[in-house]
């Protein structure tokens, strides 16, 4: 019996299904909740994507393109009660907080991830931590299903390996993400324009936003971290939207010599934010552990519960006494 024959079969004996992932989705997340659910509906499944905040700015194109089906795909409020939940690119309860009640209540809980597993909260789970993205993963479960892959399920999954690997480019791209991203080419993605709507098109807000995080940032330990932040208020002075601030740590991530780098954002509700990036040899997993979070060896985050000076000061701890290993 192979990994997904049971999962694959708690699906078929499935009629209503929401999907769920972790809050702050990128696209990884967006791309496997959506590819998932345009498969499970081919089954004849009625299938919603379970949201608690807004889909970011870069990835509203996907938004868009599928609610011309009938039921939105997107829901805030279920329309209906589910006897299965599928989480997808969360491994941690606590990032479905607010939809930890309707998880609760499916007969059924099924999880597929691939970040650092902290606890197991489903009833079937495939956690892959060394898979390049959950993406790779949810490929795999809709060929188990005997879904008849086709354009737009292709498309979406193709998002979820992209930018998982960060347009293949980061230490996690393997030969697999090559071969599976061959075979969705088989199926007409335009990823030349998929890649341009994510990666090469900016707001002007977003532009001076990028601009001042770096004159903001602070390179410490001779130069192998760079940490830097952006408040409530300075979004409110560039006109800035939240989601805008996801590219800002690929900016720092550039500097040459930078090992680790650090971005915190202020959220709406006062919580700080981090996201964290490696280049080679560190681990800021270990780093967002310290803080209370966790993720990958080369990508991980937290929330911190404290003023931004505070979960500054806390972060460049955290940052040194990783690198002080080295």
């Amino acid at each position: 019996m192979n990994k997904w024959t049971d999962i694959a079969n708690c699906i078929k004996d499935s009629e209503r299904v929401v999907i769920m992932t972790h809050t702050n989705m990128d696209g990884d997340a967006l791309g496997s909740a959506l590819a998932l659910c345009h498969a499970l509906r081919s089954l004849g499944k009625r299938c919603v994507i379970l949201l608690e905040d807004d889909i970011p700015g870069y990835l509203k194109f996907m938004h868009d393109h599928s609610e011309a089906e009938g039921e939105p795909f997107f829901v805030t409020d279920m329309p209906f009660e589910a006897d299965l939940a599928v989480v997808v690119d969360c491994g941690d309860a606590s990032r479905i907080e607010k939809r930890l009640d309707i998880y609760k209540s499916c007969a059924n809980k099924i999880c597929v991830d691939h970040h650092v597993p902290t606890e197991a909260f489903a009833d079937q789970s495939v956690v892959e931590p060394e898979a390049s993205a959950t993406g790779l993963l949810v490929y795999e479960l809709i060929n188990e299903l005997g879904v008849k892959m086709n354009k737009e399920i292709a498309e979406d999954l193709y998002v979820a390996i992209l930018t998982d690997t960060g347009c293949f480019k980061y230490s996690n791209t393997t030969a697999e993400c090559h071969l599976v991203t061959a075979e969705l080419y088989k199926y007409g993605i335009e990823h030349e324009k998929l890649a341009t709507l994510i990666y090469d098109t900016l707001d002007l807000a977003q532009v001076k936003l990028e601009s001042a995080i770096v004159q903001w940032m602070d390179i410490f330990m001779d130069g192998k971290a760079v940490i830097s932040y952006v408040t409530q208020d300075k979004l409110k002075e560039f006109g800035a939207a939240y989601d805008m601030t996801g590219s800002c740590i690929d900016v720092l991530r550039k500097i040459a010599g930078v090992e680790i780098c650090a971005f915190l954002k202020e959220h709406t509700d006062g919580s700080i934010k981090l996201s964290l990036r490696a280049k080679s040899y560190a681990d800021v997993n270990a780093v967002a552990k310290a803080l209370g979070g966790g993720g990958h060896v080369k990508a991980a985050g937290a929330t911190i519960n404290a003023p931004m000076e505070e979960a500054l000061r806390l972060t460049k701890a955290a940052i040194v006494k990783e690198l002080l290993k080295y």
